[in-house]
């Protein structure tokens, strides 16, 4: 089999099925497995690739997302080749994506046995968030300049509200948002992504300067996220569900270290 994927997180979620051998052909985002790109052809990225490249590569299964993909590249695809097209937008949707890509690729016992286990995990996760529920509102910061916001329709806010928090934002998708308009949200937490915008410490900062300028008070609890857990449908989710559920009943020091405080004082 020969496969290109368009899809950083489907691409690790092939390699996780036992596939890595069988791809072709990714995107320069894809990250995971670590090195791929280097043993396989780089087509462009999720939002530019080669459609020319990819027909060189003669592949017989092609994997795509609606949202990170464009519909005339994904149209474009449907010419070359069978195309698997996902969009999760929510956990839940994810062991059934993944049995779904299981068929498609003909890896259905890999796939069946990682969808058992991510909705264990997922199950896991709402019912710590009963058993000891946090209800904190949270703002989940994806960009700056402007700065844009996870709203509640999105996979990452559903996420978090499985773990118990509320999403402050009750706009849908990725609203973008200026100062006044968070300060009025009056967020008790605000997680900066690490992706798609890379938030460091000076950009922690500079938002913790204007936002004191602008209410004079207390600052919300600001917090630093892994944006690929919270984003990465597949087998990263999992992961994420068993992380954000240690982090929750306070066992986060035994947890990969996904959420951190962004500031000394924001702890």
């Amino acid at each position: 089999m020969r496969i290109v994927s368009l899809v950083p997180s489907l691409t690790a979620t092939l390699a996780e099925l036992g596939l890595e051998s069988s791809l072709v052909g990714c995107t320069s985002f894809c990250v995971d497995p670590p090195g791929l790109a280097r043993r396989i052809t780089v087509v462009g990225g999720t939002k530019d690739p080669d459609i020319s490249k990819i027909s060189l590569l003669m592949p017989d299964r092609i994997l795509v997302n609606t949202e990170e993909n464009l519909a005339s590249d994904i149209n474009a695809c449907r010419g070359l080749a069978p195309v698997h097209e996902s969009f999760p937008r929510s956990p839940d949707d994810v062991p059934g994506m993944i049995r779904a890509i299981g068929e498609f690729t003909g890896a259905d016992a890999a796939a069946a046995h990682i969808a058992e286990n991510t909705a264990r995990a997922l199950q896991s996760l709402k019912n710590a968030g009963i058993v000891k529920p946090r209800k904190s509102t949270f703002l989940y910061l994806i960009w700056r300049a402007p700065y844009m916001a996870a709203g509640r329709d999105t996979y990452i806010s559903d996420f978090l509200e499985m773990a118990g928090f509320r999403n402050a934002l009750k706009s849908l998708r990725y609203p973008e948002l200026a100062m006044d308009a968070m300060v009025e949200l009056n967020p008790e937490i605000i997680f900066f992504s690490s992706e798609p915008w890379p938030f460091r410490k000076r950009d922690y900062q500079a938002f913790a300067a204007q936002w004191r300028l602008v209410t004079g008070s207390r600052m919300p609890t600001l917090f630093k996220i892994d944006g690929k857990a919270l984003s990465w449908h597949g087998a990263e989710t999992q992961r994420t569900a068993r992380s954000l559920q240690l982090w929750i009943q306070g066992a986060a020091t035994t947890a990969p270290e996904i959420i951190r405080p962004a500031l000394p004082d924001a702890d």
